[in-house]
């Protein structure tokens, strides 16, 4: 498990890049609330867009981590 549960993930160029990722997750950020080693897509995502929320599933290659910026 790459990703811990409660951490911000946005999705990476290979979740871009695959057809069946919707037009709602391609910008925004997620939350990751669960992770499932025994299904096809083991990350259970709480999905942010413009004020609106999905769930979401995806892969580990699908996902990245946030990068925040450092306060001085």
């Amino acid at each position: 498990m790459k990703y811990k549960i409660g951490q911000m993930v946005q999705l990476s160029a290979a979740g871009h890049k695959r057809q069946h990722n919707g037009n709602f997750v391609r910008s925004g950020f997620g939350i990751v609330l669960e992770y499932s080693s025994y299904q096809p897509f083991p990350y259970s995502i709480k999905w942010f867009n413009k004020g609106r929320m999905k769930a979401f599933s995806a892969k580990e290659y699908e996902i990245k981590k946030v990068k925040t910026p450092k306060s001085k």
